[in-house]
């Protein structure tokens, strides 16, 4: 049994850690043990890109990742590297690891057909333009395919086309290689993705999502597991879901659970601003934003906490502008190397 994990993004904290008294780790640390003990069955285990967040980490993001991969002992571990450890000139954040004296780990940082338990296989790492001499991503996306044989299952870290993001964008309009669903159905039994982070599974295709809630408005993750004749198990993760709201009625608040983070946003003058901050009180953190058309926005958090990290920032500008949160840290990317 092969056991599936989506993009980790391991950083410093998991997001909104500054608005929750024990800054998520706790939370961290009991997913990392629930996926440990759910792949006990496991023969395999694929780790589908973005394991970290960042092409540059810190020594202890680094360290935390590695221990998280050695809790699977003597399984075979198979890594693709995803567009966040890509770095310009083709290399990637997880190319020490293929240095280490671990000869159960598999890294792929370039395209790699193999097998496993008789099947033939396909690990896809994330491709940028440059590394293709690519000058376009419809000529970046027909190179990939050019490279893909048939077989039985493509683990890829890639956009695959008619995929949905939190935000509700469709992969369809993303400005990067896309790569058409159908055409991967018609030479793989099964099509495995990591890259977006909302869970789908349809057809004979599953994009895995992220495994833990960083952004307002994912409330549900997901891990995997793949049978020897190709079926699909899908087990939910535990976590704190972060609720994204718009003028909220009493009783939807109501039904959310206590341990929530929940980001609510304002645009009724009618909702009296004090008896919501009442009753979201009681969720283990929120943040009201009064957004009210021709006014100036007032935002209000838990217990005062307001977090200025770079992301946290960029995730604000995001959304002020309604541009794409991922794009946009693309782009810082970039720029810090």
């Amino acid at each position: 049994m092969i056991g599936l994990i989506g993009d980790t993004h391991f950083k410093e904290a998991l997001g909104y850690s500054d608005y929750v008294k024990d800054g998520r780790k706790q939370e961290k640390d009991d997913i990392l043990d629930f996926i440990v003990e759910s792949f006990k069955d496991c023969d395999q285990i694929v780790f589908l890109g973005d394991q970290l967040n960042s092409k540059n980490n810190m020594s202890e993001v680094i360290k935390d990742f590695i221990a998280f991969v050695e809790r699977f002992k003597d399984k075979e571990i198979y890594i693709l590297s995803g567009n966040h450890e890509k770095k310009g000139d083709g290399n990637t954040a997880i190319d020490f690891m293929k240095e280490m004296v671990k000869t159960n780990w598999h890294v792929y940082t370039q395209p790699f057909n193999t097998y496993m338990d008789g099947k033939a296989v396909t690990f896809l790492p994330y491709m940028n333009k440059a590394e293709l001499a690519a000058q376009n991503d419809a000529e970046a996306t027909e190179k990939i395919m050019n490279c893909l044989l048939p077989g039985d299952i493509l683990f890829l870290h890639h956009a695959i086309s008619d995929s949905n993001t939190i935000s509700g964008q469709n992969t369809n309009m993303f400005q990067e290689a896309v790569l058409p669903r159908r055409e991967l159905e018609t030479r793989f039994k099964l099509v495995v993705g990591g890259h977006i982070h909302t869970p789908q599974y349809s057809g004979r295709t599953v994009v895995t999502g992220s495994i833990f809630n960083n952004e307002a408005g994912e409330t549900e993750k997901f891990i995997w597991k793949i049978g020897k004749d190709l079926t699909v198990e899908k087990i939910k993760l535990p976590g704190r879901p972060i609720h994204n709201l718009k003028d909220p009625s009493p009783d939807l608040i109501k039904l959310l659970e206590d341990r929530s983070i929940v980001k609510v946003t304002l645009t009724d003058k009618g909702i009296d601003v004090e008896s919501l901050k009442e009753e979201l009180k009681r969720f283990d953190a929120y943040l009201l934003l009064e957004q009210y058309p021709n006014q100036r926005k007032k935002l209000h958090f838990d217990e005062g906490a307001i977090d200025f990290s770079i992301e946290n920032l960029l995730k604000i500008y995001a959304e002020e502008k309604g541009i794409n949160f991922g794009s946009l840290m693309q782009g810082f990317e970039l720029i810090k190397q």
